[in-house]
């Protein structure tokens, strides 16, 4: 029987996060459990511990890398593999690690391999990787962003795009759209301060400009020729950042909504289309409907609305080989990386008003690396 050591985690409660305890515990044999190397953060905790998304889970938490203390002979995984969450069930796409069932800001993690296989929750990664843990915590962003990308590529020689966002996803859709033949990239930020810091913080390809909601005229937009946008930005901005790509994109160009909106959510602009439920049509590497076309009342274009929820294991895989052979990297993203104890007062800061003047964008737990018990029965 499988055994959680003793070890410490953060409990999500009445928008707080808080160190706790948990005590050892022996589970049933079908049980992985794995030891946390590193976890990132990213919006969608921010906006749980906000309270402008709900969440049931009590630890938050669902971009992670750890290694394998114990699991079943038939799971598919041996002890001391390096696994990558994937926490969106693939067959029950409600169902997400971090969001409806607990995460992984703490130092163990555990799920049934029975779930574990049918949710396609653990992508085992590649023996011969290299890649430091730090650096695979950008593994599931960085595959949610190849799957963005595959969906606005999939049908139209797409080579202008515009994203609205500032953070870890836009980055990386920046940088990789700019490594396509003829294509460019342009990320709006909503602050000319944080416009500026990103110019300067992060070493952009030439093909990519920074630029502002503000500072950029509509005119001078609709100059560029976008024929395909991603709004990443956080839900408080969904709206906003919405309605400036829209105003800027080409008529028939195609939007993927990676920012969440509420469920039943409609836009003046575009009539009864329920935002949330489109980034429905297309769950973890599998679509199931294809773009919805709309039109836009205020500008009488005709737009094309796509979006996913979750990725797969073989956007996970090829990110994983993107950072192997250092296309992208963790030196990429202006980040922080800190102890678990330290992430209520980061959190805390990266909510504050004063946002913007934070000299990171990513922060990364790195857990410690010392043996935290046997997983196999003996505490």
């Amino acid at each position: 029987m499988p055994n959680v050591p003793g070890h410490l985690f953060l409990k999500h409660r009445s928008r707080q996060l808080t160190v706790k305890r948990q005590p050892s515990a022996i589970l049933g044999s079908s049980a992985i459990v794995i030891r946390m190397q590193a976890a990132g953060v990213c919006g969608t905790d921010l906006a749980m511990l906000s309270g402008t998304r709900s969440c049931r889970a009590q630890v938050l938490g669902h971009e992670g890398i750890g290694v394998v203390l114990a699991a079943p002979e038939k799971s598919g995984l041996c002890e001391g593999a390096r696994v990558i969450i994937n926490p969106v069930h693939q067959k029950q796409p409600e169902l997400v690690i971090g969001h409806s069932r607990d995460g992984v800001f703490r130092e163990v993690f555990w799920l049934d391999s029975s779930e574990s296989r049918q949710g396609g929750h653990l992508v085992a990664c590649p023996k011969e990787c290299a890649v430091a843990s730090a650096d695979l915590a950008l593994a599931e962003p960085l595959a949610s962003v190849l799957y963005s990308l595959e969906l606005l590529r999939e049908k139209r020689d797409a080579n202008s795009l515009l994203i609205r966002g500032s953070g870890t996803v836009a980055v990386l859709a920046a940088k990789l759209w700019s490594t396509f033949e003829r294509c460019k990239a342009v990320l709006l930020s909503k602050s000319d301060t944080h416009a500026q810091w990103l110019r300067q913080a992060i070493r952009w390809p030439a093909n990519v400009k920074v630029e502002t909601i503000d500072s950029v005229s509509r005119s001078a937009l609709n100059a560029a020729a976008f024929d395909s946008a991603i709004l990443c930005c956080s839900r408080e901005d969904a709206a906003r950042g919405l309605h400036s790509l829209m105003d800027a994109i080409d008529g028939g160009a195609t939007i993927d909504l990676m920012a969440g909106f509420p469920p039943e959510y409609t836009d003046p602009r575009l009539g009864r289309v329920e935002l949330d439920r489109i980034r429905w049509h297309n769950i973890c590497g599998v679509q199931s409907v294809p773009a919805t076309t709309v039109i836009d009342q205020s500008t009488k274009k005709t737009l094309n609305l796509i979006g996913h929820r979750g990725t797969s294991e073989r956007h996970i895989l090829a990110a994983v080989e993107m950072l192997s052979r250092g296309a992208i990297s963790l030196a990429d993203i202006p980040h922080r990386q800190l102890r678990l104890g330290e992430l209520p007062k980061a959190v805390s800061d990266m909510l504050s008003p004063g946002r913007q003047d934070m000299k990171w964008i990513k922060a990364i737990v790195i857990f410690p690396e010392e043996a935290l018990g046997d997983a196999n029965g003996r505490g």
